[in-house]
């Protein structure tokens, strides 16, 4: 009954139910270094990681403090994480050790002529976005959004800008973002 999703303060919402999986005591916990106990998927841990979601979409608001008026159809908005099954089915610490990036990341690292470590240099955190927005805008474009002030190709268009910040700041020239 707590559970309850909402996009903003407008538009539809609802009720919704969430799908974790238990990671282990491996993954530290902060409540726990703090002498409190980790309180499951409620925590913001990551022992407990979501990959799916029921949201009941039963609700509208149309006004920021309007009240909640029933939706004319509701319906069940469904949505589990392509990249966190694959790192739980992969047994992957990270979603970017599975096998959906470590194409992008042998191909970064022939590029940028150093390797990926894992860390949190500021190199692996540009190569970590390089792979994802690379992967994001390809898939974008496959759907038909080309880059735009406006929607979908606004968010194009600022992924592709990061992206190419990411690699000027890796010395990669901003034509082998193509690549």
């Amino acid at each position: 009954k707590d559970n309850f999703w909402m996009m903003g303060d407008t538009g539809p919402q609802g009720p919704c139910s969430e799908i974790h999986v238990y990671q282990g005591n491996d993954y530290p916990c902060e409540q726990e270094k703090q002498g409190q106990v980790c309180r499951g998927p409620a925590c913001d841990c990551d022992r407990f990681l979501e990959i799916w979601n029921l949201v009941f979409m039963q609700f509208e608001k149309r006004e920021k403090d309007g009240p909640l008026l029933p939706l004319p159809k509701p319906s069940i908005d469904t949505g589990a994480g392509l990249e966190r099954l694959c790192s739980v089915v992969q047994g992957c610490a990270s979603n970017y050790d599975t096998d959906l990036f470590t194409p992008l990341f042998a191909k970064i690292e022939e590029i940028v002529h150093r390797r990926y470590m894992k860390s949190s240099s500021d190199s692996d955190i540009s190569m970590r976005v390089l792979a994802d927005h690379c992967r994001a805008t390809a898939f974008l474009i496959a759907d038909g959004v080309l880059p735009s002030n406006l929607g979908r190709g606004y968010v194009l268009r600022s992924m592709m800008r990061r992206a190419i910040r990411h690699a000027v700041m890796l010395d990669i020239g901003t034509g082998k973002f193509a690549e």
